[in-house]
């Protein structure tokens, strides 16, 4: 077996189907059945039960994806490690970002970057700030972004606070905020949960949901258009012009607030490209945009 097959049989299990698995590895489905036969010829066992429907994973075909899947891991830490020993820094940094972070601050970050360690690549995820955690915690990639607390034991360096608000093309009255339209959007669990729970502490009513989308952007058109108020991060809706904005503040008059964080594992840091990464990010003022 060869680092070919190791990739196969970790994208079947990942993809779930070896017809998925193909097309990421840019192969054909016959391709890939052919590396599949010599392999269980090599085993001696079946890597895969045949069925009219397709194809799934026996448990030696299992054991041999989740093997794979860590070989490959190491494999990639040792060309890392190997890549960390030259000077100058090079290398793929991989990062798991927050949408947030991805939208509105990783660009310029990684641009500026670029300028001090131009052979420098990356490998940027996005998603919510729970899936993004998840990736860290499984060692996918070597630094996170995340939006909100999570309870890490690696290293964890606060980025920035940011005020919680309610926003809205036209002045309103807090007491009268059941009654008025509002624009919902789908976002991390955590932050749902931060709002809600100021919502309750503050009406007995429910919200009038009066429409929900899938983004804070385009959450943002909508409140530009005047089609209600919301209630996000004030970072998202910074820029908007004429916009009348309230910070939340909690029942002890204390201002309510997100915290982004940068993770990372303490064993990275001694990559060349992940701790050059590290010390730029700590050099950002991110407050300065707040």
């Amino acid at each position: 077996m060869n680092q070919k097959d190791w990739n196969i049989l970790s994208m079947i299990k990942t993809e779930g189907n070896i017809s998925n698995a193909a097309k990421k590895l840019f192969m054909t489905q016959p391709a890939v059945t052919v590396r599949i036969k010599k392999m269980e010829k090599e085993l001696n066992v079946n890597i895969i039960y045949r069925m009219n429907r397709g194809a799934q994973l026996t448990p030696q075909g299992e054991y041999l994806a989740e093997q794979g899947i860590e070989y490959l891991k190491q494999v990639e830490e040792v060309k890392n490690v190997l890549s960390s020993m030259r000077e100058p820094i090079v290398g793929t940094l991989k990062l798991g970002v927050a949408n947030f972070m991805t939208r509105y601050k990783l660009p310029e970050l990684l641009q500026q970057f670029k300028e001090k360690h131009p052979l420098v690549q990356f490998n940027v995820t996005s998603g919510f700030s729970r899936d993004v955690f998840k990736m860290m915690q499984e060692g996918d990639v070597h630094i996170s972004f995340v939006r909100g607390d999570y309870a890490w034991k690696g290293i964890k360096h606060l980025l920035f606070e940011e005020p919680v608000c309610i926003a809205s093309m036209d002045e309103i009255r807090l007491e009268d905020l059941p009654n008025l339209p509002r624009i919902e959007y789908k976002t991390d669990y955590k932050l749902k949960e931060l709002i809600n729970t100021w919502w309750m502490e503050n009406y007995t009513a429910g919200a009038h949901i009066h429409m929900v989308v899938g983004q804070t952007d385009i959450c943002r058109e909508m409140l530009k258009q005047g089609l209600g108020y919301a209630i996000l991060p004030k970072l998202v809706v910074q820029d908007i012009p004429d916009l009348y904005k309230v910070d939340l503040i909690d029942k002890n008059d204390a201002p309510i607030g997100r915290s982004s964080w940068m993770l990372y594992k303490e064993e990275s840091f001694e990559l060349n490209i992940v701790r050059a990464f590290v010390e730029f990010i700590n050099e950002v003022d991110f407050q300065e945009s707040i």
